[in-house]
């Protein structure tokens, strides 16, 4: 039984399962490619001396690095059906922890750093699937909880990374890691019976308790992926910047599950595409680019991001699966 629900399970590179006809997947697939040939057009044509540069691209490919491997962790969580708000924190003090670990050694940093983002994750699957308390709620809480550890840990003040460990956060260093963490999230997801569970529980976790799937232990997996996603994206992000900073994972969330969203993965779940979330993340870092080079202001910029966020989820959101929007 279980064999059935996972071949039932497997969708294609687009995630609309193996039927070859036209239907509303296939049309939802390339909105995000749309989506970025549309804002790229907009801003090569409106700021053109300046966004088309090399040194530009460069830029918006290196902004949008931390933002994808972050999303990477998520897009496992909402494919299963739940969400992770705790990853902006879950970076931040992740980043923090690994910034003060490298100044004794460098290697050791990154791995305290993976093992923080991972131990977050855990609490978050633990409370979520033992305690069944929802997962909105419980990484909200945890967003506060390791939000406060983080300020009292840091004093408020950053944390100067290890010379060892800047060199990450260099192009074109920074862009090979997050190709790595790509290839091998691609490979997960696709690829082996992890991957197969979470599209499973996320198309209908009733169905996949029934067919004995381990449903538990694939939901506190996937959260332990996404913080331990998070706690790389922390020391990428500090090598990035040369120092930890108490600040630096605020409202990280909402652009990482916006960048999910954007590459069309519904968060109802079931369906969704590693490479279209890749595309999300280069959206939202060439959008809030763009912006910036026309002058537009930070609360304009928020505005437009919000709307482009909220026709995104419009466009993926599997209506039929859920019957009634509450």
């Amino acid at each position: 039984m279980a064999t059935d629900i996972e071949q039932k399970s497997t969708k294609n590179w687009f995630g609309t399962g193996g039927d070859a006809r036209f239907d509303l997947s296939n049309i939802r697939v390339l909105v995000p490619y749309a989506a970025f040939l549309l804002i790229f057009a907009f801003f090569s044509i409106t700021a053109f001396e300046r966004f088309d540069t090399l040194r530009n691209f460069s830029t918006i490919v290196q902004q949008a690095t931390v933002l994808a491997i972050v999303a990477f962790g998520i897009h496992f969580v909402i494919t299963a059906g739940s969400i992770d708000l705790s990853v902006g924190s879950t970076l931040t003090f992740a980043g923090m922890i690994g910034a003060s670990v490298s100044l004794t050694n460098g290697p050791l940093g990154v791995v305290a750093a993976l093992g923080v983002g991972a131990l977050v994750g855990l609490f978050n699957g633990v409370v979520f699937t033992i305690m069944k308390v929802p997962s909105f709620m419980v990484s909200l809480g945890t967003l506060l909880i390791v939000q406060g550890i983080t300020i009292v840990y840091s004093n408020s003040s950053p944390i100067v990374l290890s010379e060892t460990l800047v060199g990450i956060g260099i192009f074109p260093n920074i862009v090979y890691l997050a190709l790595g963490v790509f290839v091998i999230c691609y490979i997960v997801y696709n690829y082996t019976t992890f991957g197969r569970y979470c599209v499973a529980i996320g198309g209908d976790e009733r169905v996949s308790i029934i067919s004995g799937l381990p449903v538990n232990m694939t939901k506190i997996s996937v959260f332990v992926v996404s913080g331990l996603l998070a706690g790389l994206g922390g020391i990428v992000m500090a090598a990035r910047l040369g120092a930890a900073t108490p600040t630096a994972g605020v409202s990280f969330e909402l652009a990482a599950i916006s960048a999910v969203v954007l590459g069309g993965t519904p968060l109802t779940g079931g369906v969704g595409s590693i490479q279209n979330t890749v595309i999300g993340a280069l959206i939202i870092a060439m959008l809030g680019n763009g912006l910036v080079i026309l002058g537009v202001a930070s609360e304009i910029q928020q505005i437009i991001t919000g709307l482009i966020l909220i026709s995104a989820v419009f466009l993926s959101l599997e209506r039929g699966k859920i019957g009634i929007i509450k």
